[in-house]
Parts: structure tokens; sequence; C-alpha cells
């Protein structure tokens, strides 16, 4: 299992699953969101690591 953030109109939540489809359809229902594609996920853990986002410029 992974550990997800999820973001939805202003709020957050984390959330575990095994894939980040999984996580976002967790975070839609945890948000009682109308469209799924709207919930987006970015992935804080895998495997018990920390995941670390590095911006691109």
């Amino acid at each position: 299992m992974n550990g997800y953030k999820a973001f939805y109109r202003g709020r957050e939540t984390e959330v575990e699953a095994g894939s980040s489809r999984e996580a976002q359809q967790k975070a839609a229902a945890f948000f009682k969101a109308k469209k799924e594609y709207e919930v987006t996920v970015v992935i804080c853990e895998k495997d018990g690591e920390q995941v670390t986002h590095l911006p691109l410029f």
C-alpha cells in the first residue's frame, strides 16, 4: 500500500491505496465528489519510504 494526499475544491485528505486510481476513487467517495476526475492525488509514500517531489524549472 502506498500513501497519497488527495485534493478536492480546497479540501485535502490522506488515503492509502495500491494505485493512484484506487486512491482517487477512495478520495472521491470521502469527499462525496460527483466527478472522480476532479479529485487530484499525489503520491507521498511508497513501500514505507517518503517520496520527495522536486520542481522542475
